[in-house]
């Protein structure tokens, strides 16, 4: 299709829309949440040092919180704002796809449509590997679609760096190479001089930035594979198979319900709206014949086989399906809607612009109305002020700052983030889940032990002795709400074959 010149206003509005939902869903949880997303306190419990492999995942995503920190201070809006910056980043890619797709009003309707998928929404501020994994996975689609319209080796070795950043974020990465793989498969890219060449161009790209992380996960014990392995090697029974998959589509379908409100409220306003006179949505002739064929298929296939594969591998393998492997898998299906509707529709700006933002309106009042009136655990946890709690119990024993957290990562990361000198977490006070703390320093200044309240503090921490326990209290606080928070307290005594404090800077 024509090019859309930089700087038009098309290219301004779309960067007010993508804008205008990374500030929304930035700013609400800030409000409204007194701890952290599990997932963003997961991540800012790896950020206190940078490796090539974390206990779950690969890098990537602690990488960036990482620098991100270096910069601007760890915080849990931090957090929110980085996990949206990657939202916002998808979106743009999914811009640019509708751009080589659409028309203007189409693809201001598609980008705007995207937004309203859940995911980016209520969970785009969850900082966790799904989120991170959006913008390589919209990246890669463009190349993709660029290389069916004849684009250079640059975007070849584009489609494979951004395949390998995929990848260092999360292995379901592969599911959208796979994806890839088949999109240019069916447009007939194979066929055309020069692939192979290509190919290995965009395949190297891919797995040599992998290999320092191949060997830490090997000298690692694979624990990541691990991880993965609890969903993967499930074997469900065939009526298992059957609940998992059922369950898993429903869940995407309630994931898209946003916009899919959102373009029923569009038909709706375009009915109610003036009638003007609608935007003629000719095909181009460089689009005409083979070419647009091929990227109908193409765009087809990336939209859809993601999903279609989580699918056949719950059916065929038995494979424990997990709900958020769809964030990844349902991006691009707005963008494919919007792409067969350009046709059999009149676009208008307005009536999209409105439905949508009412869609995200409505979005925001149902996560004021849970904070009102049926909170979760990350609006009831006091953190700040259990924090202040946590340390002036320190000072009863101990000088300076709590050296260390030992307990449920959750509770002990959230109320870290508030500490003085916001010491690291060794979750269950086992240290091999949190390498970067010194063995040495852990067993000459001892820490304090988080736990949850009616469970015995024993059975929370089965790495750490528990002879080593001393000083147990129980603090409560209240959040700005009022709501009351309590959490079971003790103090670590320092190893006796330690160094001793005087010989480790233990503050």
């Amino acid at each position: 299709m024509n090019e859309t010149p930089r700087g038009t206003p098309s290219s301004g509005l779309a960067a007010a829309i993508i804008l205008a939902c990374m500030a929304l869903w930035t700013v609400l949880p800030t409000l409204l949440l007194s701890a952290p997303h599990g997932d963003n306190v997961e991540q800012l419990n790896w950020s206190h040092a940078v490796q090539w492999g974390y206990s779950k995942h690969p890098p990537l995503p602690t990488w960036l919180l990482c620098g991100a920190i270096e910069i601007f201070g760890r915080t849990a809006m931090l957090t929110y704002a980085l996990a949206m910056t990657c939202v916002g980043l998808a979106l743009a890619a999914v811009w640019l796809c509708a751009r080589e797709l659409m028309e203007r009003e189409v693809a201001l309707a598609a980008l705007l449509f995207s937004s309203a998928n859940y995911y980016l929404m209520g969970r785009g501020s969850f900082l966790n590997h799904n989120t991170v994994m959006l913008p390589f996975i919209a990246i890669s689609a463009w190349a993709v679609i660029r290389i069916v319209r004849g684009a250079s080796w640059r975007v070849w070795l584009l489609l494979g760096l951004v395949q390998a950043l995929g990848l260092l974020t999360k292995y379901q990465m592969c599911v959208t190479i796979l994806a890839s793989a088949l999109a240019l498969l069916v447009a007939g890219v194979h066929r055309r001089p020069g692939f192979a060449k290509n190919l290995a161009l965009a395949t190297a790209a891919t797995l040599m930035p992998l290999i320092p992380h191949g060997l830490w996960l090997a000298s690692h014990q694979f624990s990541s594979f691990e991880y993965a392995g609890h969903s993967l090697l499930a074997a469900l029974g065939a009526a298992e198979r059957l609940r998992a998959v059922s369950g898993f589509f429903f869940q995407q379908v309630g994931r898209l319900a946003p916009a899919i409100a959102a373009f029923l409220l569009f038909l709706a306003f375009k009915w109610l709206m003036p009638h003007r006179a609608a935007h003629a949505i000719v095909e181009p002739e460089a689009e005409a014949g083979e070419e647009a064929a091929a990227v109908a298929r193409a765009l087809a296939m990336l939209a859809l086989a993601p999903l279609a594969t989580i699918v056949l591998i719950g059916l065929a393998l038995g494979v424990a399906l997990q709900n958020h492997w769809g964030t990844a898998s349902t991006l691009l299906l707005p963008l494919w809607l919007c792409f067969l509707g350009r046709k059999r529709l009149t676009w208008t700006f307005g009536p999209a612009a409105a439905a949508v933002a009412t869609v995200h309106v409505a979005a925001a009042t149902w996560n004021l109305a849970a904070w009102a009136y049926h909170p979760g655990p990350h609006h009831l946890f006091a953190a700040r002020p259990l924090a202040s709690l946590v340390q002036a119990y320190w000072a009863q024993y101990h000088e300076g700052n709590v050296p260390v957290l030992l307990g449920p990562d959750w509770e002990a990361g959230s109320i870290s983030l508030y500490l003085p000198g916001q010491p690291a977490v060794v979750p269950d006070g086992i240290l091999a889940l949190a390498p970067w703390v010194d063995p040495n320093r852990f067993r000459a200044c001892g820490g304090v032990i988080i736990g949850r309240p009616g469970v015995p503090l024993e059975a929370q921490i089965a790495g750490v002795d528990a002879t080593a326990l001393g000083d147990r209290e129980i603090l409560s606080s209240r959040n700005d709400l009022g709501r009351v928070s309590t959490i079971q307290v003790a103090t670590l005594s320092p190893s006796a074959d330690s160094p001793g404090p005087t010989q480790l800077d233990c503050h």
